[in-house]
């Protein structure tokens, strides 16, 4: 009996994970939406969007723009910088870094979605 009880916790376990899996996905994929184009605006005209505006701005905040930040600084550190700063603002199609190598302060701009760099200042 109570191996099959350990083997059903193991299974819903599994289960579970896999479908977290597949819900983080979609959660840390930012600025991807299907139908963003398409329904975006008639979206933001429904009384709904309105009354909960504020809301919905603040969720959008919390799961995206970390999860661009840190992004951001993981390509900047692979390249051999210390980070010090990362901004990102909703919309917009630069990331700014602020990093040090060595002795020197650096900013860096890299494109968004591509993270490209687009352009290194010494600071």
């Amino acid at each position: 009996m109570k191996k099959f009880t350990l083997l059903k916790t193991i299974t819903a376990s599994a289960t579970i994970a896999a479908l977290l899996a597949i819900t983080t996905g979609c959660v840390t994929a930012p600025g991807y939406n299907a139908y963003g184009d398409l329904y975006e605006d008639i979206y933001k005209d429904t009384k709904v969007y309105k009354k909960h505006k504020k809301n919905i701005k603040s969720i959008d905040k919390e799961l995206y723009q970390p999860a661009i930040e840190q992004r951001a600084a993981n390509k900047v550190s692979s390249m051999g910088y210390r980070v010090k700063d990362v901004k990102y603002k909703k919309g917009d199609s630069k990331i700014k870094v602020k990093a040090r190598r060595g002795s020197e302060d650096y900013k860096i701009e890299l494109g968004y979605p591509s993270y490209n760099v687009i352009k290194i200042k010494e600071d």
